[in-house]
């Protein structure tokens, strides 16, 4: 167990739990100490910030009203004062393990301190950063925004159950994590130096962002599209590959069930099939053949011969999975091919079987596959 991380099935006895009102107006005055050095002032901070504070949030997540049924079982809290150089935003955080296993992917509670150290938030917030060439770098606000407003609108009937929560918080900083800290966040409530609460109020505010956060969890493992994260058949390919690698999985579960795949993938074949055959698409004759070869359809016009890949997905079809066999057929029928993806199809998953419609059509052909734009997922290792 890394250091400053605590499981939730943890035990910490009762003495060792601080007050968290006290540390959170502690941690605020030693703000006003920051150092980028480990100075005696920023190794108490770190202390209340990797120590005292997630013990007292982990003691939190043990006292609710009635048992938790909702399947989330792996929630955890850590706290993080440094990279390196001290860091002028602290925070302390609970999360789901699986869901969000560091500070820069998924949802969690996290407590932030502002650098002048006249205020700290509670805040449902995100990972706001992406590990991309060799380091961390911010999410385009954008992106940010949209799963912002995703998880509101997920999130609205228990937000306006609140007057207190605010959309839009102020670390007053101009680094980079804290400014994406202010960006991500969905809710939050502040806390002035001069007006931390009692420790009853502290803990009532602290497990209702923490039942908005599993609420979160479980709107996204039923979400088709969520901003910023693979679409569903990319996350699903992922997961089966984790699994059949034997490490725990990134997400929980698949997000599209046998059902849905095959309704998805049977409307696009429809879709690509109809727009081959019309004046768009060049009056081919057509005929599936995906249940036997590495490919979905069979064009022909006169001479000619299309070898079709078809992909469905609900989501903006930015990426699509292929299998080894299909790269390399469509490399070696290059160019008598074409891919077609159909994408942001309207998936209704409350009748039976689900029911897959509309859609808008993509078509690259001839289709040449880019080795830059192939991502591996796996390898087959002989031993």
């Amino acid at each position: 167990m890394t250091a400053g991380v605590f499981p939730a099935a943890s035990s910490a006895t009762a003495d060792a739990i601080v007050s968290i009102q006290d540390a959170l107006v502690e941690v605020l005055l030693l703000q006003t100490e920051y150092s980028s050095s480990n100075t005696p002032s920023m190794q108490r901070r770190g202390t209340l910030i990797r120590r005292d504070i997630p013990r007292w949030m982990e003691s939190q997540l043990g006292v609710q009203p009635k048992p938790k049924q909702d399947g989330i079982n792996d929630l955890a809290v850590e706290g993080r004062d440094a990279t390196g150089l001290k860091s002028r935003t602290p925070w302390a955080r609970v999360h789901s393990i699986s869901r969000s296993p560091r500070a820069t992917e998924g949802w969690y509670v996290v407590y932030l301190f502002s650098e002048a150290g006249d205020r700290v938030y509670a805040s449902l917030n995100q990972g706001t950063t992406r590990w991309s060439g060799g380091e961390f770098r911010p999410r385009p606000k954008e992106e940010l925004i949209a799963r912002v407003d995703w998880a509101r609108k997920v999130l609205e009937g228990e937000l306006k159950a609140r007057q207190d929560l605010l959309r839009r918080i102020d670390l007053q900083t101009k680094g980079r994590l804290g400014l994406g800290y202010e960006i991500g966040n969905v809710a939050a409530i502040e806390y002035p130096l001069n007006d931390v609460p009692s420790e009853a109020r502290l803990a009532d505010d602290f497990r209702f962002l923490t039942d908005l956060l599993r609420a979160l969890y479980l709107a996204e493992e039923e979400a088709l599209d969520l901003p910023g994260e693979p679409a569903p058949e990319v996350a699903d390919a992922e997961v089966a590959v984790d699994q059949s690698a034997g490490r725990r999985a990134r997400r929980q579960g698949f997000r599209l069930s046998v059902e849905e795949k095959l309704a998805i993938e049977k409307h696009a074949v429809r879709v690509a099939t109809q727009f081959l055959v019309s004046s768009a698409g060049g009056k081919w004759t057509v005929k599936d053949v995906g249940a036997t070869s590495s490919y979905d359809l069979d064009a022909r016009r006169g001479d000619e011969r299309l070898y079709v890949e078809v992909k469905g997905t609900t989501s903006l079809g930015e990426e699509v999975i292929l299998t080894r066999n299909e790269v390399d057929l469509h490399r070696a029928q290059h160019p008598n091919n074409m891919l077609v993806v159909v994408s942001s199809i309207d998936l209704d998953r409350d009748v039976t079987p689900p029911l897959a419609s509309g859609g808008n059509v993509r078509v690259e052909s001839p289709w040449l596959i880019a080795e830059e734009s192939l991502s591996p997922m796996a390898y087959r290792y002989t031993v």
